[in-house]
């Protein structure tokens, strides 16, 4: 199935969803990240996310990289990271986007009631923080008391495939 097929078919599945959702009584909330190298930090992230809300939709950022060069470049394809999430049992909702632009566009264009955002910016300025204070769209703000994260994965990838490549030489005859 390619990925045009994957999003036509999220398309359906949305608006069947959302149609199923009594926006009186149940809290839409959204979080927004590239959610590559999926790992356990994200998961754990979701799952507390998904506490705060009735439905969560996630914010799927194609490539960070793009408008803020100081991001990594996803490791993985928007399909694999799509796939990921659709496996997590708290995510109800995927909406990939690919500019800071659309991320703002994306929180207007629905009713949220709450936006989830990790609290290392508790005290930071960030993408649609004004627009929530204005419409009175709750901030929460994820707590991450665990040690995964997607540098550290990637360091320990890095240290790996270094250890590999040295025992590799190492093994090698001389000529």
């Amino acid at each position: 199935m390619g990925m045009a097929e994957v999003f036509r078919k999220q398309k359906r599945l949305k608006i069947f969803d959302i149609k199923n959702i009594d926006m009186k009584t149940e809290r839409i909330g959204i979080t927004f990240s590239s959610f590559d190298l999926l790992h356990a930090g994200h998961i754990k992230m979701l799952e507390e996310a998904k506490t705060v809300c009735d439905y969560l939709i996630v914010g799927l950022q194609i490539d960070p990289s793009h408008d803020r060069p100081t991001k990594n470049k996803p490791t993985q394809t928007i399909v694999e990271r799509y796939i990921q999430l659709k496996a997590v049992d708290a995510v109800d909702e995927i909406i990939p986007y690919y500019t800071e632009e659309d991320l703002l566009d994306i929180l207007k264009s629905f009713v949220i009631d709450v936006r989830i955002i990790g609290d290392d910016y508790l005290d930071r300025d960030f993408t649609g923080k004004k627009y929530c204070e204005e419409k009175g769209i709750e901030i929460f703000y994820n707590k991450r008391d665990h040690r995964f994260s997607s540098s550290d994965l990637r360091k320990r990838i890095y240290e790996a495939e270094l250890a590999k490549l040295a025992k590799l030489e190492a093994a090698e005859p001389e000529q």
